[in-house]
């Protein structure tokens, strides 16, 4: 049963080489022993600016007693806020065990990367192999937590085998061509080094490349290392000495000290996954096997078409999302675009209850204060793909990610990500790949802000639509009576007409006149004329059909346009009239009498009408008016 053995996997920026790879190793081995992962991602670290305030959402997609135990990837999260309120969550909510990943005052028992000790290894094989002598440091300041501590490896190292480490020894840069000038420049000053090791291999090769700029060779000249073994450094000539990267083990790392707390076995509170030195010959070593130059180059230009194919595609969603602002039309839309994720076997679009919900003062203005409330504890399953095919929409309660029948027989990895923008929460998206191999890629990035967006704009097209409505509805209504003014009547004749027209009815019209609005007036003050025009109103709309026009035109008048009445139908509707007022006028206390007369005209069935024949008709029902009152 799916639900019964689940790892939940909180991590950030899952696009990364470190995080997919962690993901992968999580996946393959939760699988192993019976259990399956379900990740929990956001973009932290990118700079969405204020689109990205809703990203802790993610933290009320996951029902959290459903889990065995929890793995959280605590260095992937640069913004201390969004780790912070996970870190909180997770202590107030889970039961279960946590294992952290991270090397940063973990807060759980926690597993980490040993990939900083290795600079005091390299550090020891250009003294011990290649009897360098002067030996510098390039650190990175955009790292410095983990530079500093792979320069006190450096250090240790130096000091150890008697060699001094001189202020001319020790540079920090960013990764610019500038500042690996610059470290070159610094290193040089004081005589050319034996070697340099780097705080990365992204830094070795901006030092490689300025130092060959000034026409330095290496290793002749200088010996280069670096750390985090690229696919970079192994490409180029010469190739460049490195330290491993065994994110994969990492995670499989995490998963096993998870099932052993599981099990309820003792474990210490932190564990390493150590790395190991590569040697190349940019140290000085014989050269080993590492890509293929041409191989390399032809998968950095196949990478190149597919960024710049992902960017057109982005454009493409993005222009052809902005204009949708009915929700159906924009799963059919979507639909098409998630058909281009490669490799992606199942995707399902969940909306929580009231994700559309109008908010602010939109609902008064609206006039919506009798709208049933959203049900927050329902989901909507509104897109649904699996293995290719579209499956049909459903609701579910939220006590479940997906609905039972998804859920079956299944053994998906997904990832979870939430829909959201900037503070306003729509639900979340699942998907998983073929195989369970991770394949996400940075531009399913700009692939989910354009959804985001475009759910957002659904929901601004669904303000501006009841604003407008309510606008439009202020317009054509009288505010005396609620009837329609003249102003509405004549949007909705024209429709009407068309539509007695193909129904071949027959069309009546009804005249209405208050006989003593002025006396009444004269008498009582302007406030009575008004409310005795309410009264007449109210005996006219407590009466009238569903598809009947009713409107106020000026002062007195009142008219009613209605179809398929009989010469019956249009007596009894008089009478109805007459006794509302009899009714009224025998209960009231005003020291008036409301007086009305009123008469109608018909146009037979099966003829068409012209609006000039209703003015007609409206005539003749003047001339039939009689006294109802």
């Amino acid at each position: 049963m799916y639900h019964s053995k689940k790892i939940g996997v909180f991590i950030s920026h899952i696009m990364g080489y470190y995080q997919k790879n962690v993901c992968q190793g999580i996946i393959d081995t939760a699988l192993e022993y019976g259990y399956t992962a379900e990740i929990f991602t956001s973009l932290d670290g990118e700079n969405l600016g204020e689109y990205g305030i809703g990203e802790k959402s993610i933290l009320n997609v996951p029902n959290y007693a459903d889990y065995s135990g929890i793995i959280f990837a605590s260095d992937t999260y640069p913004l201390k806020e969004l780790r912070a309120h996970i870190l909180a969550t997770l202590r107030e909510k889970c039961i279960c065990p946590i294992v952290e990943i991270g090397v940063t005052a973990p807060s759980f028992p926690a597993v980490s990367l040993e990939n900083n000790r290795t600079a005091g290894e390299l550090t020891e094989h250009l003294i011990c192999v290649h009897n360098y002598q002067r030996i510098c440091y390039l650190g990175c300041t955009q790292e410095r937590y983990f530079s500093d501590i792979r320069e006190q490896y450096y250090r240790g190292v130096m000091a150890e085998h008697g060699l001094v480490t001189g202020d001319g020894d020790v540079f920090l840069c960013d990764y610019t061509e500038e500042d690996a000038a610059a470290a070159l420049r610094h290193f040089t000053d004081a005589g050319k080094p034996d070697a340099v090791v780097c705080y990365n291999d992204r830094l070795a090769l901006l030092f490689m490349m300025a130092a060959e700029k000034a026409g330095f060779c290496i290793p002749q000249d200088i010996a280069v290392t670096g750390c985090d073994a690229s696919p970079e450094g192994s490409a180029i000539a010469p190739g460049l000495t490195t330290v491993s990267f065994p994110v994969y083990e990492l995670g499989q790392s995490a998963v096993k000290k998870l099932l052993a707390m599981i099990a309820g076995e003792e474990v210490s509170d932190i564990d390493y996954v150590p790395a190991v030195p590569i040697f190349r010959e940019s140290c000085g070593c014989r050269r080993q096997p590492g890509i293929n130059p041409l191989f390399f180059q032809h998968m950095q230009n196949e990478r190149i078409i597919s960024l710049e194919c992902s960017i057109l595609t982005s454009m493409c969603m993005s222009t052809s999302m902005q204009r949708i602002t009915d929700l159906d039309e924009g799963m059919d839309l979507l639909e098409q675009y998630i058909r281009g994720i490669e490799h992606c076997r199942e995707f399902y679009l969940c909306l929580q209850g009231g994700w559309d919900s109008v908010s602010g003062r939109i609902p008064e203005l609206a006039d919506m204060e009798d709208a049933t409330p959203p049900c927050p504890e329902e989901i909507l399953l509104k897109l649904a793909i699996r293995d290719g095919k579209r499956l049909p929409e459903c609701s579910f309660r939220k006590n479940s990610l997906l609905p039972e029948h998804i859920y079956r027989a299944n053994h998906s990895a997904y990832i979870y990500t939430p829909l959201f923008f900037e503070d306003k929460e729509f639900g979340y998206v699942a998907l998983s790949y073929e195989g369970n191999k991770l394949d996400y890629h940075f531009q399913l990035v700009h692939w989910f802000m354009n959804l985001n967006q475009m759910l957002q704009g659904i929901c601004e097209a669904k303000c501006s639509s009841l604003l407008i409505g309510q606008l439009e509805e202020l317009s054509t209504r009288d505010t005396l009576t609620g009837l329609y003014n003249k102003h509405g009547y004549l949007l909705r004749e024209k429709q009407f007409l068309k539509q007695a027209e193909e129904s071949e009815g027959s069309v009546t019209c009804f005249l209405f006149e208050l006989n003593n609005l002025r006396q009444i007036k004269d008498a009582c003050g302007y406030e009575e004329g008004d409310f005795a025009l309410q009264v007449l109103g109210h005996a006219l709309s407590g009466n009238i059909r569903a598809e009947d026009i009713c409107a106020r035109f000026d002062r007195d008048e009142f008219y009613l346009l209605t179809k398929d009445y009989t010469k019956k139908d249009a007596d009894e509707f008089l009478t109805r009239v007459k006794q509302y007022l009899s009714n009224y006028n025998r209960l009231s206390v005003k020291p008036y009498t409301v007086r009305a007369s009123g008469g109608y005209a018909s146009h037979p069935a099966g003829q068409s009408i012209s609006s000039e024949q209703i003015r007609s008709l409206f005539s003749a029902a003047a001339k039939a008016m009689n006294s109802i009152s």
